[in-house]
């Protein structure tokens, strides 16, 4: 890998899916430090009122723009590129929610990834960030064992239980190191655990479920899944600092501020609510859990972590890029207030003001 674009810190950047939870605190991040921002949002979106939202919540707009991307369709992503410096590649090219076993959503993971690579390196973007998931690592080999788990370890579709979603974030990191070596692009890969934290744009992404279930006083059980977890501005923050660190390039960095048993996150949520009438969550046994797992939203995506405990490794985040996390019990106050004002029919304490919502930029 060369250096060659990290002599001079990316001015004009392009970030995919700045419409999304953690897009969007990346192209603010990004914004508030003087960068010029493009950032993209996906077919359906309207993208004008995607960057009103983000303009409303403090970005400025004369360095900002939204366009809209679709990673898979028949179009110039070259010249979309063109004149940037730089690439933070968060979009997927698939939604969460598809039927498992599914070819095509495999197909889309590692040629979207693909295509928006290959379409960079036309341009003359060599600097990439991109976003992957702890889900490439957990599900290798070491799986279940008590070792620590470390960025050299790989998720293996092959061989180990996955998820679709799992198999396919999987398949697209080790696409775009495929595509780097080829392309001799300066990359990086993140891999955030599970996103919690207010968003800037009104999307809510599937981590966020656990609360608007516990809020909705729904989250009346719980298996035994520890959840490698982060607050989505951490997160963003940390895309942004490895972008400006040649120490990262050709690095996955795992993005974890700490690892807490599920149960003890919905009681977080029930203390921090306000709401003394939320019911307390039952743990479930590990083989009952895995029975009645996919006939729960909040549970279908955590099926193969049932009952596992082991560590994740976090020094390196700090290491090369000076990662800082913020207290849990911050996070999930914030992201509470957060849903309050997305979803208005979830409960307020009563007689209370509304908690004002956490503005960019951090």
């Amino acid at each position: 890998m060369t250096l060659s674009s990290v002599a001079m810190f990316p001015a004009r950047v392009i970030v995919t899916g700045a419409s999304g939870h953690l897009g969007g605190w990346i192209a603010a991040i990004l914004v508030e430090r003087g960068h010029e921002v493009l950032g993209t949002s996906g077919p359906g979106e309207d993208p004008r009122d995607i960057r009103d939202r983000l303009v409303a919540a403090g970005v400025d707009r004369r360095r900002f723009d939204m366009v809209t991307l679709d990673l898979l369709a028949e179009e110039d992503l070259a010249g979309l590129l063109a004149g940037r410096e730089a690439l933070i590649h968060v979009a997927a090219p698939i939604p969460l929610h598809l039927p498992e076993a599914s070819p095509s959503m495999l197909r889309a993971a590692r040629e979207g990834t693909r295509r928006i690579l290959e379409s960079a390196a036309t341009a003359g973007v060599r600097r990439i960030v991109s976003t992957s998931s702890i889900m490439a690592a957990v599900y290798g080999p070491g799986h279940g064992s008590p070792g620590l788990l470390q960025e050299t370890d790989w998720s293996a579709p092959e061989t180990e239980p996955m998820t679709a979603y799992a198999i396919a974030k999987t398949e697209a990191e080790r696409e775009s190191w495929r595509c780097a070596t080829e392309l001799a692009l300066d990359l990086t890969v993140v891999n955030p655990g599970v996103l919690l934290g207010p968003g800037l744009t009104g999307s809510v992404s599937a981590s966020l479920n656990v609360f608007h279930e516990a809020l909705a006083g729904r989250a009346t059980i719980s298996p035994r899944v520890l959840l490698p977890v982060a607050d989505v501005r951490d997160v963003a923050r940390l895309h942004v600092d490895a972008l400006a660190a040649p120490a990262s390039i050709g690095e996955r960095i795992f993005c974890v501020s700490e690892q807490v048993w599920l149960i003890d996150l919905i009681e977080m949520i029930r203390a921090e609510s306000g709401l003394d009438t939320l019911p307390a969550p039952r743990l479930l046994h590990d083989e009952l859990a895995r029975k009645i797992a996919d006939s729960f939203s909040m549970l279908r995506y955590l099926r193969y972590d049932i009952g596992e405990s082991r560590a994740i490794d976090r020094g390196k985040a700090a290491k090369l890029v000076g990662a800082r996390w913020r207290p849990l019990a911050e996070t999930v106050r914030d992201t509470i207030a957060y849903l309050r004002e997305v979803f208005p029919d979830l409960r307020q304490p009563a007689g209370s003001a509304p908690r004002p919502i956490v503005k960019a930029p951090v």
